[in-house]
């Protein structure tokens, strides 16, 4: 795993500084540590079994989800769990800016029909992604199709862990239409700037 690691570090540019390496600093790579222990000691509501999926949002635009739902699965990864990263964002995604890759066809494009889902493979470590492809203009609609449904299902079965980059839960209602494939959410709060009215109406999201 440590061989694997240093490949994973040296494929991560300089551009993708704010991603999790070996190489990032202690403090942060601790925090995520802990965040990943907690996840991995989930259990399910009502059924005795861990979780393994994940949504990750928050209750407002430019609160960190998307880096932190990325780097909760670079950690998973790292302790060479199979891990899936889905950009479900398909409003104003982020997850292709934040890795350095452009791709044409992705979870929209299967979701539609019109292309293939595409994934990219990160070298050093067992991760894979699925970037959000084509922005729709039926996002919602695309993230509760029998497709997306199928495509969940599929994933369960063949990764350990699936982390879903999901748009802000207090602005549209994708991110519950996504925990309803999902055993889990991370809601996602940036110190000093999430209000209390923001977190609490996210909590009540969540839990409806």
């Amino acid at each position: 795993m440590k061989k694997q690691t240093r490949n994973y570090r040296k494929a991560v540019h300089t551009d993708r500084g704010r991603l999790l390496t070996e190489d990032s600093p202690f403090a942060i790579k601790e925090a995520y540590v802990k965040l990943r222990t907690s996840l991995m000691f989930c259990m399910v509501p009502g059924e005795n079994k861990a979780c393994k999926s994940f949504v990750c949002t928050s209750g407002r635009p430019s609160d960190g989800k998307s880096l932190t739902a990325a780097n909760i699965a670079v950690s998973f990864a790292m302790m060479g769990k199979n891990t899936l990263l889905v950009d479900t964002d398909l409003r104003k995604p982020v997850q292709q800016k934040l890795w350095g890759v452009h791709t044409d066809s992705g979870l929209c494009d299967f979701l539609a029909g019109i292309g293939p889902i595409n994934q990219k493979f990160i070298e050093g470590i067992p991760l894979s992604i699925v970037f959000s492809g084509t922005i729709p203009p039926n996002p919602s609609e695309l993230l509760s199709s029998a497709r997306m449904k199928a495509f969940a299902k599929k994933s369960e079965e063949t990764f350990d862990y699936i982390i879903y980059d999901a748009p802000p839960i207090n602005t549209v209602a994708d991110a519950q239409i996504l925990s309803t494939y999902a055993d889990g959410v991370v809601l996602v709060v940036r110190s000093g700037t999430t209000t209390r009215d923001e977190l609490h109406a996210a909590t009540e999201a969540v839990k409806r």
